[in-house]
């Protein structure tokens, strides 16, 4: 091993390049008067990771790292020491990835073979590289969390050098640096020379490649990842009409990708495949920031984005309904004050039995519907065939809470209705500080016959959990077992303010476990049906497990009280853990078959 080792060092003084030299891909340079940005980063396990989110620390310490680094890995140990003698004074150790090509497999094998204990954070569109004006691995950067200001960065001692290291520091640099702030003295030097290996940047983001154009490269992106939302007439609060808005907006649009904020989409990428996926990729937001690091030109020729501009939505973006059930009166919502369910039953109009390829619900007040499940009541003679629904926290026919997208169930699958049936409109409403009203109403769409698989709505879910007050990371689990063959479509977790994250695990009765949707940065304001791009089969006995964690610190922004103990609730202040998936049995028989229409 010692001879690998001095061999790789001794190959570093002629691939290194001089310190103060970025080379054509460098990042644009950092001001340490400037306070770091915000970001989100994933971990090699999944983990979501926030910058501002660590405010419960006096110090962030991030370790520029990437795979097969000599000097990163000869770090570790001193890394683990520095951490043993500051962790409990408040500082907090990560290491950030910096290099695009490191698949999280390889991050994963070289933490196991150093024993590297640490998160690794990684940054496959570099964004948070350039903003740090990373050029070079085995950087430490010390960020103080009361003003997210550098305090230090540099090397972490002056044992290490290129093809030699010393027995042992006679500097140690950032412990100098930690002990000085910690003690309120001056750090001194705030900046040091390090030896690291070269971080490559995309060539998108060269300063002597060609700039991005925004007609070729920067308008089509938008056009198809942006303006189903940020155009006139939809939900976003801004659009994206021209170059000029476009442009505007540059500095929020690099602010949400470092943040990981925007497009809306919170599947951990390494499990599954869906079909509604509006992720942007790596490539696509390293073209997108450099445009933006370039000045944002508009370069020549016609500005695409007019021409580009989507319809408003109109009142059913899937078409008009072939039945619309409405609430039977409207709601009246009170100014202020928390607003109990309300609940409201209206029998279907249907004169047979019918399949429902879709069921689309329409807030007639959007400002205050924060959520609404519609239950199916059957009649008397057919309760045996009645989903099991237990007031929304088993299952439902059809829900309507923020983010919501209108679409059809999955290709060859339909909700049974039987003739007679009732809907229960469960209604939740929040106020608006003035008294408002709402008629919401539910759009169904018809199948012309019995399809291929009855669709169904199940739910993992448990009520027996407590968060006491200031906890970070409570776990929380619940399970669901498929009795019979079943082909599995979409996903649906569900939280409030203070849930964390939510996977969803198949245990399947062969021994094998697999997870299917990873969601490490849960976010109540967007409840996304994850729809799987292929279904997956769910053997008889396969149980569904569902696991996550709650925030319930002071470092959630959403925490409407971080010292209170949270039980099981309806209201947003409350919490829940509801792991929703719609199915179908692999052999349904739901019921008679209704008349064609």
């Amino acid at each position: 091993m010692m001879k690998r080792w001095l061999f790789v060092f001794a190959l570093l003084p002629l691939l290194a390049r001089p310190l103060t030299a970025a080379g054509p891909a460098g990042p644009v340079a950092h001001s340490e008067t400037d306070a770091v940005p915000n970001f989100r980063l994933l971990d090699y396990t999944g983990g979501s990771h926030e910058l501002y989110r660590q405010k419960e620390h006096r110090v962030v310490v991030l370790f520029v790292a990437g795979n097969g680094c000599p000097i990163v890995r000869h770090s570790v140990p001193e890394l683990k020491r520095l951490r043993e003698q500051f962790g409990p004074r408040g500082v907090v150790f990560a290491l950030l990835d910096v290099n695009a090509h490191d698949a999280r497999a390889e991050v994963a094998a070289e933490a196991r073979e150093f024993a590297i204990n640490f998160p690794i954070l990684l940054d496959p569109a570099q964004g948070v590289a350039r903003a740090l004006a990373i050029t070079r691995t085995a950087e430490a950067i010390a960020i103080d969390t009361a003003t997210w200001r550098i305090l230090y960065r540099g090397a972490l001692d002056d044992r290490l050098a290129y093809g030699q290291q010393k027995p042992a520091a006679s500097r140690r640099f950032l412990a100098e640096a930690l002990a000085a702030f910690l003690e309120g003295r001056p750090v001194t030097p705030p900046r040091t020379e390090f030896k690291g290996c070269a971080v490559a940047f995309a060539d998108a983001l060269a300063k002597s490649s060609p700039p991005v154009d925004y007609a070729r490269d920067i308008a089509p992106l938008i056009a198809s990842r942006c303006l189903t939302c940020h155009s006139r007439g939809n939900v976003a609060p801004f659009a994206f009409g021209n170059y000029e808005k476009l442009r505007g907006y540059s500095a929020t649009i690099r602010e949400v990708l470092l943040e990981d904020r925007m497009p809306p989409w919170h599947a951990d990428p390494l499990h599954s495949a869906f079909s509604n996926d509006r992720s942007l990729t790596p490539e696509q937001k390293r073209m997108l920031l450099a445009w933006i690091e370039q000045g944002a030109s508009r370069g020549e020729g016609v500005d695409p984005l007019p021409a580009a501009q989507p319809a408003a939505a109109p009142a059913w973006p899937l078409g008009p309904p072939d039945a619309i059930v409405s609430m039977p009166e409207a709601a009246q919502i009170p100014a202020t004050g928390l607003v109990p369910y309300q609940v409201y039953t209206v029998k279907s109009s249907l004169p047979e039995a019918a399949w429902v390829r879709g069921a689309v619900i329409r807030a007639g007040n959007a400002k205050v519907v924060h959520h609404c499940l519609v239950f199916i009541n059957y009649p008397e003679t057919l309760k045996h065939l009645e989903p099991k629904q237990e007031q929304g926290t088993a299952g439902f026919f059809a829900g309507f809470v923020p983010g919501t997208e209108p679409v059809f169930f999955p290709p060859g699958t339909a909700k049974f209705l039987p003739k007679g049936a009732e809907f229960i409109f469960q209604m939740h409403y929040t106020t608006t500080g003035k008294e408002e009203s709402d008629r919401t109403e539910m759009g169904l769409y018809l199948a012309p016959g019995k399809p291929a698989a009855e669709l169904i709505t199940g739910a993992a879910t448990t009520q027996e959990f407590e968060i006491p007050p200031g906890v970070r990371a409570q776990p929380v689990r619940a399970e669901f077992q498929f009795e019979r063959d079943a082909w599995l479509y979409e996903f649906s977790p569900h939280m409030h303010l203070r849930g964390a994250s939510f996977t969803y695990t198949a245990n399947y009765s062969d021994g094998r476990s697999e997870v299917l949707l990873n969601v490490p940065n849960y976010d109540f304001n967007w409840q996304t049906l994850y729809r799987l791009k292929t279904p997956q089969r769910m053997p008889a006995g396969t149980r569904l497990i569902c696991t996550g964690t709650f925030d319930n610190s002071a470092s959630n922004p959403a925490n409407p009280d971080p010292k209170a103990t949270v039980r099981f609730g309806e209201q947003t202040a409350d919490e829940m853990f509801i792991g929703y998936f719609n199915y179908a049995a692999a052999a349904p028989d739901p019921g008679p078959k209704p008349a064609s229409r």
